[in-house]
């Protein structure tokens, strides 16, 4: 009774704030000009357009060319203006001369030189005033490759009408291999995956500090002892933790909601606009949510007990800061070997590491992503990050219990097993 007591009064203390609800309702504000900004960054570079001159010294090139140049298959990209420029070897220079001066004088954006042994050295050169314009570069490499490799296949003989059908492009499906059975993914797992471990990292960092400063500042103002006075160290400690872990919820929840919304929105004014983009969702598993549900309270749960303890032991905040880095390490490098699991989920190494308490918060989430992991080492992950947390809250509390009345210098390794030994 006393931890829900303890539960109630942390929960009701953040959410009634005035930062509490600014920072809540101010998140999805920020997020959604942020995707509308990056919507139309995408956009505006799909429609950049050029004004090129092209001096084909070949003869063969241009007209394929420009005809992919102004016309691009890609019907929401908007096509280049181009003309050609005629020159010989003789006259290139003269005419180069031009050019650059043209660019100079903004009549023109660049000019494209194709030398008469394009065929066989398959090189160009790209004059430009802004080097920066890698869409164009990028789209002028790409449609002067497969003018060239047209160009080619015209001069070995091969007729005209059958280019088209042999340098066309090649796709290929990506399917997932399930026991439900076999679901198109062409990499939206793994960003999936990436997006979940991400979301859980920044939480147990950001929420695992709450807890630390929570305690930090009950001990510097000494209200944890008025508290001990009425509730047991480990009753306080995992009602603080539960607390804390009640308004990262209401948060989430909050910020889900409004990004679902405005999902969906995007969804449906891009369908009305004509393009699908619900193919590009992946298709996830409702296993996948509910581990990264689990495994979310669980790693809380268990960094937010660590970051208590750490609160216990500090005086001030900047202690808090260099004490606090070895923990935080921790999340990095869990951060770092999701990708060697990702890459390899079956592996010894990875079912090794997901299954540590410490890690398993992030990899095993990985791993059930995109994998199908054995449940017993699913269930056995989330057994083992269980005992941990209720070890270490146990720990913690005892350090709390004894830290509370310790200020000024901070302890060492030694003197906090004689904290634990005397608690």
């Amino acid at each position: 009774m006393k931890i829900f007591t303890v539960i109630k009064r942390e929960y009701l203390t953040r959410v009634r704030t005035k930062g509490f609800i600014v920072f809540t309702l101010l998140i999805p504000v920020i997020a959604a000009g942020f995707l509308f900004l990056e919507y139309q960054i995408a956009l505006a570079s799909q429609n950049v357009s050029a004004n090129l001159a092209i001096v084909d010294l070949t003869n063969q090139i241009y007209p394929t060319l420009s005809q992919a140049l102004m016309h691009p298959a890609d019907s929401a990209q908007k096509g280049f203006e181009v003309h050609s420029v005629a020159a010989t070897a003789a006259t290139l220079p003269g005419v180069e001369a031009q050019l650059r001066q043209q660019v100079l004088d903004k009549q023109l954006d660049g000019y494209l030189v194709i030398p008469e042994d394009a065929l066989a050295s398959r090189t160009a050169t790209y004059h430009a005033r802004n080097a920066a314009a890698v869409t164009v570069r990028e789209n002028l490499q790409e449609n002067l490759g497969r003018a060239v490799n047209r160009a080619r296949m015209t001069t070995a003989g091969i007729p005209p009408n059958e280019v088209a059908d042999i340098v066309g492009t090649f796709h290929l499906d990506q399917l997932k291999v399930s026991a439900a059975g076999d679901t198109a993914d062409n990499g939206q797992t793994a960003v999936a995956a990436m997006i979940l471990v991400f979301v859980l990292y920044m939480c147990l960092l950001l929420y695992g500090i709450v807890v630390m400063k929570a305690i930090t500042e009950e001990k510097t103002t000494r209200i944890s002892e008025v508290l001990l006075a009425a509730v047991d160290p480990f009753s306080l400690m995992m009602g603080k933790i539960l607390g804390v872990v009640a308004v990262a919820l209401t948060q989430l929840l909050v910020w889900g909601g409004c990004l679902a919304a405005v999902a969906i929105y995007g969804l449906g004014m891009a369908k009305a606009a004509g393009t699908d983009l619900g193919k590009y969702i992946p298709q996830l598993s409702p296993w996948l949510f509910v581990s990264f549900f689990i495994f979310f309270l669980l790693g809380f749960l268990l960094y937010a007990s660590l970051y208590g303890a750490i609160g216990a032991v500090v005086s001030s905040d900047q202690e808090a800061q260099q004490t606090q880095m070895p923990l935080t390490m921790l999340l990095v490098v869990s951060i770092y070997v999701a990708f060697l699991v990702m890459s390899s989920p079956t592996s010894t190494l990875s079912v090794v590491l997901s299954l540590i308490p410490f890690f398993s918060p992030v990899l095993m989430v990985v791993r059930v992503a995109v994998s199908n992991p054995p449940l017993w080492q699913v269930l056995l992950a989330m057994a083992l990050c269980l005992g941990t947390f209720l070890g270490c809250t146990k720990l913690t509390a005892k350090i709390y219990r004894i830290g509370i009345l310790m200020t000024g210098k901070r302890p060492s390794l030694p003197e906090l097993l004689r904290w634990l030994k005397y608690a």
